[in-house]
């Protein structure tokens, strides 16, 4: 027979970091601001809603435009302030509450609390406006009388949303995660707002036809439009697929280049 005497216990299992993205995600709902841009986005489905059938009961003219309108609606109003409320000053925050160093302490590396950060902002922009706007989408395909128009007109609409949220939540990572509230507002529309105005003077320094690369509106609109109408603007919905990817990219760059900087002064 062996003997167990004195042989030492079985090693336990290491613990599992907490989960970067779940983190994010709650981290994102914590403002007060960000909770109302989602009670917005809830209003916002409820309207489009009663907007679509009032339509139809009225004949259903413009039903399949309500998908289109609430996405950029939504977008912009409740997807902003929800973006404006997790991102403001979100970085510094995690640092001097805690959360940045019980994240490395409990085993996230410097990396994934950065793409958890960002993608639970995401995550949760998606799920306020993509589920808004998809609720709007059937909203109007049931009640429109061609609901094969209503339904290329969601999907777009869907894609444009989701789009947004992949789009938007770095931006702001990015622009307010380490400002103050004027600052990053001021650079909050410096990166969204700026592109658009000058855009007809931007558009002639690239070939005729890609204006979608002009700000990051246009790519969504072009995201928009490749989806609700493939055959036509395929193109033109890969450009601005790319072109938003690159914009993401950068801003998940300066959001880590920030946190290490956040993270080498807790070292100090």
């Amino acid at each position: 027979m062996v003997s167990w005497v004195g042989m030492p216990p079985p090693a336990r299992p290491a613990r599992r970091p907490p989960g970067a993205l779940a983190l994010g995600a709650w981290l994102a709902t914590r403002s007060r601001l960000a909770a109302f841009g989602c009670i917005l986005a809830a209003v916002g489905a409820a309207v489009a809603i009663v907007a679509a059938l009032t339509m139809a009961r009225q004949g259903g003219r413009g039903v399949a435009a309500i998908p289109t309108l609430a996405s950029e609606g939504l977008a912009w109003g409740a997807g902003v302030t929800i973006a404006f409320g997790a991102s403001l000053r979100a970085i510094e925050r995690d640092r001097q509450q805690g959360i940045l160093a019980l994240a490395r302490a409990r085993g996230l590396s410097l990396g994934a609390y950065v793409r958890g950060r960002v993608g639970g902002l995401v995550v949760v922009l998606a799920a306020a406006i993509g589920g808004a706007t998809l609720v709007a989408g059937l909203a109007a395909t049931a009640a429109n009388g061609s609901p094969a128009a209503a339904a290329r007109s969601s999907a777009g609409a869907l894609a444009y949303a989701i789009a947004f949220a992949a789009t938007l939540g770095p931006i702001a990572m990015a622009s307010l995660g380490a400002r103050t509230r004027a600052g990053g507002y001021f650079a909050l529309l410096a990166v969204l707002v700026v592109p658009e105005l000058v855009s007809p003077w931007t558009s002639a320094l690239l070939p005729q036809g890609w204006h979608e690369l002009t700000s990051v509106p246009a790519a969504l609109e072009a995201v928009r439009a490749g989806v609700s109408s493939p055959l036509d603007a395929w193109a033109r919905g890969a450009r601005a697929l790319a072109g938003l990817a690159a914009v993401v990219a950068v801003s998940v760059v300066v959001v880590g280049a920030r946190t290490a900087h956040a993270d080498a002064e807790l070292a100090e």
